[in-house]
């Protein structure tokens, strides 16, 4: 039997907010894209209404609803 050294929490959080990734794509302008986070391509809108990404933004994952991150632009 293996023990695992990640706490639930930190697991769970991972799983829920994937992190930091780079856009793409642009779907639909001024509302969806595709990101690339941990080699893994999500759907995204913005966190921010009326905020726009370019292909090669950093961004960030603050949320997910089902299969769509949240991003924020990273700092």
């Amino acid at each position: 039997m293996s023990i695992c050294k990640r706490s639930l929490s930190a697991v769970l959080e991972r799983k829920l907010n994937p992190g930091t990734g780079i856009v793409e794509s642009v779907t639909t302008p001024d509302l969806e894209w595709v990101v690339r986070v941990n080699g893994v391509y999500w759907t995204a809108r913005a966190a921010l209404a009326g905020h726009s990404f370019q292909a090669g933004d950093p961004v960030r994952s603050v949320d997910r609803e089902g299969n769509r991150l949240i991003i924020e632009p990273m700092a």
